[in-house]
């Protein structure tokens, strides 16, 4: 596939005559932009191998819309853009060569959008990148700056994964895998956490290393970095410029916390930025790893100058985004969130600190997970089974492909062979009806996974 410099994008989109095409468009970020892109007013089309609420959507805004992937679907239009999972052998990647239309991907696209705007801030990690910036686009809003944001996730409070707002301050979300660490110039990088993940993608841990080292590499003003991770101080090791440090310690971060106060399911603490109280914050979402979250994105906001009132206000308000510890009803009196985490990590740390709460009421923690291709499945076995021990109750579907093929011969049952706390139920009707017979109230029902298992909630309320 051919690449296209940010400059001869928006050369392209000066135009507003030209058609735009995307292969893939039912991601939640190729939506988002595509959406963005009709908003701005060019002509819009593009596929996906199945229909989903995103591609609804934006038929619903007068988008044109291919269910399946076919060489015709490209005719006509002007320039294709591809997301990650789009691979050469597609055959509208075919038939755009043969049209001598460029073909640019997805992060390039998102690249040429920010540079219409004054200061450009990624944030990149492992883990949190949805929930870190939602968290920063609350506190901009509070501190009245209308920013421009981009998200892996829906947004609840616009009920979209973009906005187009002022033209000073562009928030996205920057991910690892797809490539967008090579193709946005960024004011402002921020990194969370670093672990290995993506192994159908990366060799080892230290090929993600490099990878979020060339993502520095592209920040001209700041580095925002985790100072408690011992892969993301690799990884900042070569930066040049002004690098500000978040974390739990005082002895090693210029933003740090303090005060932690655990006496509910969710959090409150002080933030410190430069030995002197920041703000204090009152989190609706659980967690330590969302306490790295906050300091993450009262980090970024110090660093563009914006007020500790405004980071208060935001954080105190904000409710996650979608599918990050949402809270989505009840069943018998228990309540049921939606999250995200696929990785091991991610699943340990919440049903770790979800387990302290539903313990100190004598409950049961039930997590319905879904697990996330068998690449990772395969490749992070051990570690994705010890975490998965930590719920009371476990229910297990089906691993989600996301497109791959199975060459690894890993399935749910090995998982659940390791496990005594587990079956396997692969229908999400089953699954449904078993936990309408046997949660009670005051549990807490988790559904996880990064697949279609959100779809189950509809199911139980």
């Amino acid at each position: 596939m051919s690449g296209n410099n940010t400059q001869n994008i928006l050369n392209y989109l000066k135009n507003k005559n030209i058609k735009i095409f995307f292969s893939g468009i039912g991601g939640i970020s190729m939506s988002a932009i595509a959406a963005a892109l009709k908003q701005k007013g060019h002509t819009v089309g593009g596929s996906d191998i199945k229909e989903k609420s995103e591609t609804v959507q934006l038929r619903d805004m007068g988008i044109e819309i291919f269910i399946s992937h076919k060489s015709e679907n490209v005719n006509g239009y002007d320039l294709l853009v591809y997301n990650a999972r789009i691979k050469d052998d597609n055959p509208e990647i075919i038939r755009a060569k043969e049209l001598n239309i460029p073909i640019i991907r997805r992060t390039e696209m998102l690249g040429a959008l920010m540079q219409s705007c004054k200061a450009s801030i990624g944030i990149a990690g492992t883990h949190g990148k949805s929930t870190v910036t939602s968290m920063m686009i609350e506190i901009f809003m509070q501190a009245e700056t209308d920013p421009t944001f981009f998200i892996g996730a829906v947004y609840p409070p616009v009920n979209s994964a973009y906005k187009l707002g002022k033209d000073d301050y562009f928030i996205a979300e920057a991910d690892e895998y797809s490539g967008f660490f090579a193709d946005s110039p960024l004011n402002i990088a921020v990194i969370l956490n670093i672990e290995m993940d993506h192994p159908d993608h990366f060799k080892d841990l230290q090929d993600v290393i490099s990878c979020f080292e060339e993502y520095l590499s592209h920040a001209s003003d700041t580095a925002i970095i985790n100072a408690d991770d011992e892969n993301t101080l690799k990884a900042s090791k070569n930066f040049k410029s002004r690098i500000i440090t978040f974390g739990l310690q005082s002895d090693k971060a210029n933003i740090f916390i303090k005060n932690i106060d655990y006496s509910n399911l969710f959090p409150e603490f002080d933030i410190v930025a430069d030995g002197k109280l920041y703000a204090h914050i009152k989190l609706s979402v659980p967690g330590e790893f969302n306490i790295y979250n906050a300091a993450a994105a009262a980090s970024s906001a110090y660093a563009c100058g914006i007020g500790g009132s405004a980071v208060e206000a935001g954080l105190n308000i904000f409710k996650g985004a979608s599918r990050r510890f949402e809270y989505k009803g009840e069943l018998n009196g228990a309540k049921i969130y939606d999250d995200y985490a696929h990785h091991p990590t991610a699943i340990k740390k919440n049903l770790m600190e979800i387990k302290r709460f539903t313990q100190r009421n004598n409950k049961n923690l039930w997590c319905v997970f879904q697990p996330h291709t068998y690449s990772r499945t395969y490749e992070l076995f051990g570690d994705l089974c010890e975490a998965l021990s930590h719920a009371d109750k476990l229910i297990l579907t089906e691993i989600y492909s996301a497109t791959e093929k199975n060459i690894y011969n890993i399935h749910s049952k090995d998982i659940a062979e390791k496990l005594n706390n587990c079956i396997l139920i692969e229908d999400f009707g089953e699954i449904a009806e078993h936990l309408k017979k046997n949660a009670s109230g005051g549990d807490i029902i988790l559904i996880m996974g990064a697949g279609d298992i959100n779809n189950l909630t509809q199911l139980l309320i």
